[in-house]
């Protein structure tokens, strides 16, 4: 068996960054889906599921902001994937508490896939960098030159 090594905090930023890729992708398939679903559930006595999976949700998608997005900003100092991120991220948030309760599940959905592309966005150009820095590590000259951006 492959000896475990405990997760370095720049590999939890390439966590962080798949998990939100694939928790705003989730919620985009969701959104897209509501108006069928929202028929459906009634009729298959799952009409208090849907606040339970937005509970869950909000922690899929806030999480990842946090584990990756922050300190990634913090290692490659690139303000796109902050900015993007922190509107993808209020823009989710206020897509649930603001926009659902003022004009509905519609509305919600909606403001939800663009919150959902802003988050896509800023997890992959966060990728990207992290990406770029750790080829330039494994690069015999990554000691002597360092890309830009790459701290840490």
């Amino acid at each position: 068996m492959k000896d475990m090594k405990p997760l370095t905090r720049f590999a939890w930023i390439k966590v962080g960054d798949y998990a939100g890729i694939a928790a705003s992708a989730l919620c985009m398939v969701h959104c897209l889906a509501t108006p069928l679903l929202m028929m459906a559930f009634p009729m298959l006595g799952l009409a208090h599921e849907h606040d339970t999976f937005h509970d869950l949700m909000l922690a899929a998608i806030s999480l990842p902001v946090l584990l990756a997005l922050l300190p990634g900003y913090l290692r490659h100092r690139d303000r796109k994937v902050l900015v993007l991120g922190v509107l993808g991220l209020g823009s989710f948030l206020a897509a649930v508490f603001v926009v659902s309760p003022l004009y509905g599940e519609t509305a919600e959905a909606v403001a939800a896939v663009f919150s959902g592309v802003l988050l896509l966005g800023a997890h992959f150009r966060n990728r990207r960098h992290c990406k770029r820095c750790a080829t330039a590590a494994q690069d015999k000259r990554a000691s002597e030159v360092r890309p830009a951006g790459c701290r840490g």
